[in-house]
């Protein structure tokens, strides 16, 4: 019998390869670990088992195959995600086999569709006027491979020139303008891009998701230099960080991106060689952007303006990074050039200038005191107030303190003044506005009642350590859930923990919920130190608590007892009742 598709590629593909290329992994056991990439984490609970080809973090209680995975970090549908992996393992999906029909969907046809057209604008730069734009790019350094490389195109002068060649090739207008191509005007439907060089914008698996335009043969100042395609289901500029898919390998051996804006500054900083570089598409860095980032790095280096005494959307970024625990480094480049137009002049001096970044507080200290005369009482003042908060954000004690006596050091003032103005100092509400967007990922066990709680952790442990199953005798295995029991006898019975062996005694929903608490077991192990005596111990914990639990709940039981034999004048029954609440009573406070 012939498997699915689904069965097959999980068969090839192994989740550690397929996690391991968005996230970086550590040997953690027989499992690895990772900080999580669904949501902000100081320390690693994201953990992947090659042995069960599964994922989960304990911190957001995500987790899956790499079905799911792919699901989450790409934000697709299954759909998609089955042709991804379908293409990373080789195997062929065909129209016959019935997950191919789960392909149909409208993010497949955008995608079909902003590639055709991204062919249009590719075939367009063979025309006339594209031949005029392609030599101006080539006089600003762009060689024939960056060309092919980046599929630089041209929109011509047209106002329906990409319309109606999508719509001859059988897609409708509601879909050309979901893709972001076209705009509407009381006269008409007309291409979004007209007179343009086109930069294709791609999503880390190098489809084509948007583009972004850059004014070319019109001299009409009302135009706007640059513009991007709008929010589409395939693209967000606040998510996208244009060139990522090229460079996230290069990243990821160098652990460090290097940050630019335009896609000029990323085609030739590319060019001279600089691979792990990525734009931001003229937008502010995001907490998205950063999230995105973290999968490859902690590291940052930036070469783009960075007021720091401003409240510009740049420094917000920069602010936002450095709350999340990035080390920032900054490019700095005689004469404040582009990173394209410095790369034409002196490509050596380009890489000179990456060999070399500037801390991003000396940076901003150089900064501060250029518009600021230490040597005046006002000059100090001025300058501690375009520091302070900088330094405040810093989320490191070690790395703050030094910055405070650095400070301190520049104003000639006694670290306690210092000290005392940073305590003043308010902190810019910078992340309130995504603390009211983002929906908090609330933890499964929120739900849960703290028997459940208990019983759980109670498993988790077992799991970890099956010798702990030793000390569950008969009246301690009557405390947990009918589940709770079958587990840990079939636990008992083994005297040891094979999920694979328990799939054929338990159903499939069972046996995923065994599969959560043994890679939790593995994570607890991983991630503190091994004390067989510590880990006895909060097993018995965890059977007194539910003991506990078992003993006020008899006692609420026997409460109601007594009141019902007391209203019908039993008092044989009361007596008897009364005892048991004492010996109850008795043996809860002991």
């Amino acid at each position: 019998m012939l498997s699915s598709p689904v069965e097959e590629i999980k068969n090839r593909l192994d989740v550690v390869r397929v996690v391991g290329e968005y996230v970086r992994l550590q040997k953690a056991g027989a499992s690895f670990r990772a900080l999580c990439p669904f949501h902000s984490e100081k320390g690693p609970s994201f953990f992947v088992s090659p042995a069960r080809q599964t994922w989960r973090c304990f911190g957001c209680s995500l987790g899956g195959d790499i079905f799911s995975f792919v699901m989450q970090i790409e934000g697709v549908e299954f759909g998609d995600a089955l042709r991804l992996l379908a293409q990373k393992a080789g195997v062929e999906l065909r129209p016959q086999d019935p997950s191919y029909a789960r392909l149909q969907t409208e993010r497949k046809r955008l995608y079909e569709l902003v590639e055709l057209a991204c062919q249009f604008f590719e075939k367009q730069l063979s025309s006339k006027a594209g031949e005029e734009a392609k030599a101006y790019l080539q006089k600003r350094g762009v060689n024939d491979e960056s060309f092919s490389r980046w599929r630089i195109g041209y929109a011509p002068d047209s106002s329906r020139g990409l319309l109606e060649f999508l719509t001859e090739r059988g897609y409708r207008e509601q879909e050309i303008g979901r893709a972001g191509l076209l705009v509407r005007a009381e006269t008409g439907v007309y291409d979004r891009f007209r007179s343009r060089i086109m930069f294709p914008i791609f999503d880390v698996q190098s489809q084509v998701i948007g583009f972004g335009g850059r004014i070319f043969g019109k001299d009409d100042k009302e135009l706007a230099k640059y513009i991007n395609i709008s929010v589409t289901p395939l693209y967000d500029k606040s998510r996208v960080l244009y060139g990522l898919d090229k460079a996230k390998l290069a990243i990821r051996k160098q652990n460090v991106c290097i940050l630019v804006e335009g896609y000029m500054d990323e085609i030739m900083a590319f060019q001279a060689g600089t691979e792990n570089v990525a734009a931001t598409s003229g937008t502010a860095l995001t907490e998205d952007h950063l999230r995105v980032l973290k999968r490859y790095t902690d590291n940052l280096a930036l070469s783009f303006d960075m007021d720091v005494a401003g409240d510009s959307a740049t420094k917000r970024g920069i602010d936002l990074a450095v709350e999340q625990g990035f080390s920032i480094k900054v490019l700095r480049m005689p004469g404040a050039k582009d990173p394209a137009d410095f790369v034409l002049e002196d490509p050596e001096k380009w890489r000179e200038v990456v060999a070399r970044p500037a801390d991003l507080f000396d940076y901003y200290f150089e900064t501060a005191f250029a518009k600021a005369d230490k040597s005046t009482a006002e000059g100090k003042k001025k300058a501690a107030e375009i520091l302070l908060p900088v330094i405040k954000k810093i989320p490191n004690a070690i790395e703050q303190n030094h910055w405070i006596q650095r400070l301190a050091d520049e104003l000639g003032a006694k670290e306690e003044i210092i000290r005392k103005e940073l305590e003043k100092t308010k902190m810019e509400p910078a992340s309130l506005s995504r603390i009211k967007q983002e929906p908090r990922i609330q933890p499964a066990n929120e739900q849960k009642s703290r028997r459940e709680l208990l019983e759980e952790r109670l498993l988790v442990l077992l799991f970890q350590n099956p010798e702990n199953v030793a000390q569950l005798g008969d009246t301690e295995l009557a405390l947990l859930s009918p589940l709770g029991q079958e587990i840990a006898a079939a636990v008992k019975q083994r005297e040891s923990v094979d999920t694979r062996a328990m799939a054929e005694i338990f159903p499939p929903s069972t046996v995923s919920y065994i599969d959560r608490l043994a890679l939790e077991g593995e994570f607890l192990a991983s991630s503190r130190d091994k004390d067989d005596h510590d880990e006895k111990e909060e097993f018995r914990a965890c059977v007194r608590e539910l003991f506990l639990l078992f003993r006020r709940e008899r006692l609420d039981v026997v409460s109601r007892e007594i009141k019902k034999a007391e209203s019908g004048r039993d008092t044989d029954k009361v007596a008897v009742l009364l005892r048991e609440f004492r010996e109850i009573t008795k043996e809860t406070n002991q």
